[in-house]
């Protein structure tokens, strides 16, 4: 009998020890999943810086600037939207641009005006703060003729959602050829972009092109199906962005 009752409890501390092994097994085998989900997400990681600092290169070669840029992270425009932007402006030697938003971009805009000798950005801000941060990082490259910077608060018109004051764009202004979409920040309304086109549909000249940032999120995909939806004449195509980047032209 003892001796049975033995083999029991060898066969249960045997069992007891299994189980403790799988379960220290099945931790190793998560452990090594998650630690290849996490290699996986620090080459992609990589990889994309890598690519924005080749856009950053590339840009600060194409505009030549005494100082450097400010940093393009955060808020600001990624290096290789702004690339894109600048090449946009050199293809197309716009007459008028006009910048929902102001920042980085109006400092690319401007610098390639400027390399071009023809042309002026005006850039809607509805923070009055930002918009003097703009003014001032646009007078130290000596840039200040090449871009306005205009006070636009947001503001509902006909009951509709809140946008730019666009009263504010001069009104002899000469059609838009090139217009860049980079704001209002998403939380300031469910569709906070949308009303950009339709808008400035008006002012728009017969031959243009509408550069949109961050159009890889859902809400600006479906801002620019709606747009095309309103206008089949407009032409999309996609450039190469973090953010995702929508080319719409027309003419």
């Amino acid at each position: 009998m003892k001796f049975e009752l033995l083999i029991i409890l060898l066969l249960l501390g045997i069992a007891a020890l299994l189980i403790m092994l799988l379960r220290k097994a099945r931790g190793i085998h998560l452990a090594t999943y998650r630690l290849l989900d996490d290699a996986q997400a620090t080459r992609r990681e990589s990889e994309a810086l890598f690519s924005q600092l080749q856009a950053l290169w590339a840009l600060e070669r194409k505009l030549g600037l005494d100082e450097p840029l400010p940093s393009l992270r955060g808020w600001a425009g990624s290096p290789d939207f702004l690339l894109e932007v600048a090449r946009e402006v050199e293809a197309l030697r716009p007459g008028v641009v006009v910048e929902c938003s102001s920042g980085s971009s109006t400092l690319v805009i401007a610098r390639c005006l400027q390399r071009l000798g023809a042309g002026h950005v005006y850039s809607l801000e509805h923070d009055p703060e930002y918009a003097a941060k703009t003014r001032a990082l646009l007078a130290r490259h000596g840039l200040a003729q090449w871009a306005t910077v205009l006070d636009a608060p947001l503001r509902s018109q006909g009951g509709g959602q809140p946008w730019y004051d666009d009263s504010v764009l001069p009104a002899d202004l000469a059609p838009i050829e090139l217009l860049v979409i980079d704001g209002p920040p998403a939380a300031t309304a469910p569709r906070a972009r949308e009303p950009a086109l339709p808008r400035l549909a008006a002012r728009l000249a017969a031959r243009c092109v509408v550069l949109a940032d961050d159009a890889d999120r859902p809400v600006e995909l479906e801002m620019v199906r709606r747009w095309i939806a309103a206008e089949p004449r407009w032409r999309v195509s996609r450039l190469p962005a973090e953010k995702g980047l929508a080319r719409l032209q027309r003419g």
